[in-house]
Parts: C-alpha cells; sequence; structure tokens
C-alpha cells in the first residue's frame, strides 16, 4: 500500500485528503506536531507554487513522500480585486484570521451579491520526494455558496457552513461523515486517483 504524509497539521484538511483517497488504497497520514514542519511562506504567485514550496520543504525535513495542497477560492460575479483567491485567510490584512472572522467575511461577500452565488475553490497539488522530484497537479471544484450561514461549522474549514453541494443541495457542513467521504471522494478523489497513479 502506497503511503503519503499531508504537509499539515489541520485535522479537517487531513480528513479531507484521507476521505478523497480511501478508495484509492492510499495510506494518508497527518502531521500532529507542528514542531516537525518547517516554517513555509507562502509568498508564491499561485496556488500551485506555493504547494509546490510546501511540498519540497516538508519532504526534505521528514524525509518521506509529502503531499501539499493549497487552495484559492472565487466567486462567480466578485469583481478581481475583491476576490479571496489565494488569501481566503487574510482579511484586513491580518495573516490568518480565526473561523469566526473568516466565516462573517465569508458570507459578507455571498451576501454583496445577492446572498447566493456559484463558484469554485481551485486546489495546488503538489508531492514532493525526500530528494527533491515533485509530481503536480491542479483541481477545480465547483459549489454554491449562500449568506444563510449552516449552525453546523467544521473546525478548520468554518467555510463549508456557507458552500453547498452543487449535486445533492446539502451544506457541506451538515453532512454525515459518510456523506462527505463521498462527497471529497466525488470531487477531490476521482482526479487524485488519476494523479496518484503516475506516482506508483
Amino acid at each position: 500500500m502506497m503511503k503519503i504524509t499531508v504537509g499539515s497539521t489541520n485535522p479537517a484538511k487531513i480528513a479531507q485528503i484521507r476521505d478523497a483517497l480511501a478508495p484509492a488504497g492510499i495510506d494518508v497520514r497527518g502531521i500532529t506536531d507542528k514542531r516537525l514542519l518547517p516554517e513555509v511562506i507562502e509568498d508564491q504567485r499561485s496556488v500551485q507554487e506555493n504547494a509546490r514550496k510546501k511540498a519540497l520543504a516538508y519532504a526534505k525535513a521528514l524525509g518521506e513522500l509529502v503531499l501539499s495542497v493549497d487552495n484559492a477560492l472565487f466567486l462567480d460575479g466578485l469583481p478581481p480585486e475583491q476576490q479571496p483567491g489565494m488569501y481566503v485567510r487574510r482579511i484586513g490584512g491580518r495573516e490568518a484570521a480565526t473561523d469566526t472572522d473568516l466565516l462573517r467575511h465569508g458570507s459578507e461577500l455571498v451576501q454583496s451579491l445577492g446572498g447566493r452565488t456559484t463558484g469554485y475553490w481551485e486546489y495546488g497539488i503538489c508531492v514532493a520526494s525526500p530528494e527533491g522530484k515533485t509530481w503536480e497537479t491542479t483541481i477545480r471544484t465547483p459549489r454554491v455558496f449562500t449568506s444563510e450561514a449552516s449552525s453546523a461549522i467544521v473546525p478548520g474549514y468554518p467555510l463549508e457552513s456557507i458552500q453547498i453541494d452543487p449535486e445533492t443541495g446539502k451544506y457541506i457542513a451538515e453532512m454525515t461523515a459518510a456523506e462527505q467521504a463521498a462527497f471529497w471522494q466525488r470531487t477531490l478523489g476521482e482526479p487524485l486517483r488519476k494523479f496518484f497513479e503516475g506516482i506508483r
């Protein structure tokens, strides 16, 4: 069985990748001790470049194959200068907004678009080896966004409370564990499995 370490200490992100790759028979592991990961400044021009920078640094530090994922958010109808883009967590000049602040800001952005809009997440994906070899891809997954937040909140991923799966019409935050796993397998898992076929 192939083993891959997700270069993140965010439990929600680790669970997301684990759920997405479950049918592929890949053993997905996360990092619980932040001290194991070197600090990496995400100062690149794209999610792909940021994912590559993190994956290379983490793989070298851990001495194993590392998967790094960087996200960008785009809302249809929002002017380019107002798009969250690569800076979803950087609100008002702060480097890392709290989950509460992020949810409030996201709701306000959607409200400015009439309370409901479509959009997508762009995922920059990079796997790096300790020797510096990399494999990369980019994945886009569509969403429906609403300013009416669900009362259910996923720690680390608060915007799941204003995102609706276009296929099922359910808030992602309100899905059961099994429904969330199926959602991630459908939206991220299928393209990720094809990507990993080129790494094995």
